[in-house]
């Protein structure tokens, strides 16, 4: 019977061009904007490479402290880190990185060319968090980190880009006029996986004023921690313990200073909400405000195409006399309405999540601010990648179908039952 209705509504297809077409149209672009809220949102937090343990991350950037003077908040020092978070036993592998906000710019070998390149100073244990793919090389040691040495791990792109070729592991590579030792080469990241991405990674101890703090307490800094829980239950365990640390630590200040966390560490997720140092996330804040969003942009085309599938209805008014009369339930002849709405409706998703790829690719270089604060541009000449596994995946199809039951629920409800539920003497006496 299914089947049935879905040919019938493939012939109303062509049968009706004009409202076939303004009904799929509408649907598309109504279906793109949902979708590219969606794969904007999933590229951030779904895994992908080399980010691909995003499900058990967890991120601890910011703190800020209150005293009789007044407050402070940045990034947290090292002192921190090592007090708080090394000693939580459910942590499998931590990482430092450098809050570096300077500019930094590549000479290139064969030319006095200069290239605006994004530098990430980090540790040893950078390797182990984010899951990078070494095509040349390996990454630097922990003897490289702890000495200093100037090493560096670069991208693929960034080597061929300096050397025309990706076996450079023993090469130099120049940067902000200084030589660096190229250890390794990775397969590129993309600029989207911000956390992790860059073309030069180097050791933190490179940098003269790493292990500088701030504040009455000295946990402020320059760094930033990210954490691999050992399994994504253990998450919760680890914001105890770290919640449990602060409050030990403000019970013996003996009132000299209030130490904030403001809820973190974060989970992977709640860190790309997490703008600003001294203020915490409201999550049900921007649930809401999203969740806003998402509704208007379904509602506003559903109550447009509602009336265009309304108005179809009374063209037919005299049919779904025909069929009540010989015995049709009106269930049957709402299922057929939306049948064939859904048909439709199908239609127009699969156009607008096509053309929400195609918008992701011509806007690659700004899409991922969407719903952002105080986003970092990519480096000019830098290709913003999005791999197939960012875009072409199951939750996104399915977050692209759920959106077309929705919006063909919104749309053929009313008419649907209307239709179903005339009278069928008024409905025969209906202008065919």
């Amino acid at each position: 019977m299914l089947l049935l209705y879905f040919k019938q509504a493939w012939s109303l297809l062509s049968q009706e061009k004009l409202f076939s077409s303004i009904h799929v149209v509408g649907t598309g672009l109504s279906i793109t904007l949902v979708m590219l809220l969606s794969i904007v949102f999933h590229i951030r937090i779904a895994n992908v490479y080399p980010e691909t343990n995003r499900d058990r991350t967890l991120v601890f950037k910011s703190a800020m402290e209150t005293y009789g003077g007044g407050d402070n908040s940045s990034s947290v020092s090292l002192k921190l880190i090592d007090e708080c978070l090394r000693p939580i036993e459910e942590i499998e592998a931590l990482t430092v990185m450098f809050r570096d906000w300077d500019e930094h710019y590549m000479q290139l070998t064969a030319s006095r060319e200069q290239v605006p390149v994004t530098v990430k100073y980090t540790d040893a244990a950078f390797w182990t968090v984010f899951s990078f793919r070494f095509i040349d090389g390996k990454p630097f040691t922990e003897a490289d980190f702890e000495s200093g040495i100037a090493a560096t791990v670069i991208s693929e792109s960034t080597a061929r880009r300096l050397f025309g070729r990706t076996d450079v592991t023993g090469e130099y590579a120049g940067v902000d006029f200084k030589q660096y030792r190229i250890c390794g080469v990775v397969k590129d990241a993309s600029f989207v996986t911000e956390r992790s991405y860059a073309n030069f990674w180097m050791p933190y101890t490179l940098v003269p004023d790493y292990a500088q703090s701030y504040g009455q307490s000295g946990y402020l800094g320059g760094m930033q921690a990210v954490m691999l829980a050992s399994s994504v239950s253990d998450i919760s365990r680890i914001k105890q313990k770290a919640e449990a640390w602060v409050e030990q630590l403000n019970r013996s200040s003996n009132g000299e200073f209030t130490f904030k966390a403001l809820g973190q560490p974060d989970r992977h997720w709640e860190s790309t909400f997490r703008y600003w140092s001294n203020v915490a996330p409201d999550f049900i804040k921007i649930a809401c405000q999203y969740g806003a969003v998402f509704l208007i942009l379904l509602l506003v085309p559903a109550i447009s195409l509602s009336g265009m599938t309304d108005s179809r209805m009374e063209r037919r008014l005299a049919e779904m006399g025909i069929r009540r009369a010989f015995g049709a339930p009106a269930g049957n002849l709402t299922m057929q309405v939306f049948s064939e709405n859904f048909l439709f409706t199908l239609l127009g998703g699969m156009t607008g999540l096509l053309f929400s790829y195609l918008l992701i690719f011509l806007t690659a270089d700004w899409i991922m601010s969407i719903g952002g604060q105080l986003v970092d541009l990519p480096p000019e000449g830098t290709k913003v990648i999005f791999t197939p596994g960012m875009l072409m995946n199951l939750p996104v199809f399915l977050i692209a179908l759920a959106t077309c039951f929705g919006l063909n629920l919104m749309t053929a409800m009313i008419p649907a039952w209307k239709a179903s539920h005339r009278d069928i003497i008024y409905s025969l006496n209906a202008k065919l």
